[in-house]
């Protein structure tokens, strides 16, 4: 299914790109981050941190995806 990717400050800096299309054979959320992983390697450490947003709702790891869905990658955020 091709899934369209939106990538965020540090993971956009690591990945090289601020938006990707892929194909993609997996099913959940976590399964593209680690398809994401694997291509960047540097992403390894954000992994326990990151947020995600599946059609711009917050998901989970487990999120089921469809064709077509937009998931977006997020950094840890902090602030005061």
């Amino acid at each position: 299914m091709r899934i369209r990717v939106k990538l965020f400050s540090v993971i956009r800096e690591i990945c090289g790109h601020s938006e990707l299309s892929l194909d993609f054979s997996g099913r959940t959320v976590g399964e593209l981050w680690l398809q994401l992983e694997q291509q960047h390697p540097a992403l390894r450490p954000l992994r326990a941190s990151r947020a995600m947003a599946v059609n711009r709702q917050h998901a989970r790891e487990e999120h089921v995806l469809h064709e077509g869905d937009e998931v977006a990658f997020f950094p840890p955020v902090s602030g005061g």
